[in-house]
């Protein structure tokens, strides 16, 4: 074996290792890295940039040899290049310590503000509550035991038990929906109340329809029932409940009701005006009862039956002619009330048109048969008419009770606006022929006029002007009510 090379370059070779191995500060190029680290150089070229001796003989070569049987002198990377060795350092840990320790006493601290107790009144008595706490928590801390409501129908029928709300409340005064009663959480100097719980009402569905009119009487008594108003549609929701079955309206239009007037006739002005009346005709007596009105220069209101008009369609002309009026006594004199609608309207129609046929008049006036009309029978009238005309002054002459008799009952207690009974048909009349000239006389004695039924309700101004006309007719989009008002 080779003995150790002491030439002095390769002592200093070995002593410049040895520095780098020391932390000595090595002075080289860069990599490509951009550390400043020790690199080899080009062959043969030493740190001063002298080119070194090359091949197995040279003291390079020994250096090396040398190098490699020394355990004790190892190769140590070079620290990079211009950064000088600093100490490690141990104040970061401290400061990680010290911030752990803040959060963590924050969290404790918002911990503790949001469990604490709060004080809040419950039904009138101070209570300790965790901030924060529900009705439910507090109901079941309480020990509180309010009854549920109950599923109810749209109309209020039980349904179910205990299937309404399972409580009620009550915060500061104010009362509280569900949604807020499942939002609300307690917080210092609440005042709860808590009640039993209220009912559900059934789902339910809802449809728009029209809202009726109905049939509204106005007046206790008089002898003329006439339509002061017409009816007209309206609008209102019906709601169906999904459970129940039951069915509720809401009016959201209101509908314009049918109104029946009941009247007595009251002449404006204190004009003492009586119209004299006759029903059952035309008759074989017609003519000599128009005769006589002439002499008197009276004027009557024949209530013709459809039935007689149509056998004596002259006479009936005839009372026309002769400046007096014709009005309806219904087609075959049935007791009204007791006929179904359709029947009834029949009555009117029939009438209506014989008395247009034969007279040329149109009229929408009548007599019920034996005085009877009642509310059922309005509304079973369909509109058709306008007034129902019965009487103040019932002659009786179907008793025939004698001539003195029958004027003595159309005359005794008499005023102004009074509508008298007699007959022309129907039955023996000579009493009524007889009687007649003694009524006419005895009252324009008394100073009253003989009028139409047409000419008498115009008198009185607190009668619509298309009422007294006699032939008022139900107006365009109006309807005719089929309920009474309750």
């Amino acid at each position: 074996m080779r003995g150790h090379d002491t030439s002095p370059m390769a002592t200093g070779w070995t002593e410049m290792q040895k520095g780098y191995s020391h932390g000595g500060t090595q002075r080289g190029p860069m990599n490509h890295d951009g550390d400043t680290r020790a690199t080899h150089r080009t062959k043969g070229t030493p740190r001063g940039g002298t080119p070194r001796e090359t091949g197995p003989n040279s003291s390079h070569a020994h250096a090396t040899h040398h190098e490699a049987h020394q355990g004790a002198e190892r190769i140590v990377p070079v620290e990079p290049r211009g950064k000088a060795h600093r100490p490690r350092r141990h104040g970061g840990r401290a400061t990680v310590i010290a911030i752990a320790a803040v959060v963590a006493l924050a969290a404790g601290g918002a911990w503790m503000w949001h469990n604490r107790s709060v004080q809040v009144t419950l039904d009138g008595e101070t209570y300790q509550t965790k901030n924060g706490s529900t009705l439910e928590q507090i109901i079941e801390q309480k020990g509180l035991s309010p009854k549920a409501g109950n599923l109810v129908s749209i109309n209020g029928n039980v349904i179910k038990q205990g299937e309404g709300s399972a409580f009620s409340a009550k915060v500061n005064g104010s009362d509280l929906s569900q949604d807020q009663i499942s939002s609300y959480h307690a917080k210092s100097g609440d005042s709860i109340q808590v009640s039993d719980g209220a009912d559900k009402v059934e789902d339910s569905t809802t449809t728009s329809e029209d809202a009726e009119p109905k049939l509204t009487m106005k007046g206790d008594y008089g002898a003329v029932a006439y339509v002061s108003q017409w009816g007209k549609m309206g609008k209102k929701n019906v709601t169906t409940g999904k459970v129940s079955g039951e069915t509720k309206e809401t009016v959201t239009q209101e509908p314009q009701d049918v109104v029946i007037t009941l009247h007595n006739v009251k002449p404006d002005n204190g004009k003492k005006l009586v119209a004299l009346t006759f029903d059952d005709g035309p008759s074989t007596y017609t003519e000599q009862y128009l005769k006589i009105l002439a002499q008197y220069n009276a004027k009557a209101t024949f209530f013709n039956l459809g039935s007689q008009i149509r056998e004596y369609p002259k006479l009936s002309k005839a009372i026309v002619d002769a400046g007096c009026q014709v009005a309806s006594h219904t087609d075959k004199h049935q007791e009204l009330p007791a006929l179904d609608a359709e029947s009834l309207q029949q009555e009117f129609t029939n009438t209506f048109k014989s008395i247009k046929d034969a007279d040329g008049v149109d009229t929408t006036i009548f007599r019920p048969p034996y005085g009877e009309f009642k509310e059922s029978t309005w509304l079973k009238s369909g509109g058709l008419v306008s007034a129902s005309i019965i009487w103040n002054l019932d002659s009786e002459d179907w008793r025939r009770p004698g001539v003195d008799a029958i004027v003595s009952n159309c005359t005794t207690g008499v005023t102004s606006g009074d509508i008298i009974l007699m007959h022309d048909g129907g039955g023996n009349r000579d009493q009524d022929v007889e009687a007649l000239p003694k009524i006419l006389q005895t009252l324009t004695d008394q100073g009253y006029t003989f009028v139409t039924m047409n000419e008498l309700m115009a008198s009185d101004s607190s009668i619509p002007s298309d009422i007294a006309s006699g032939n008022a007719t139900m107006p365009e989009g109006s309807v005719w009510p089929t309920q009474m008002e309750e």
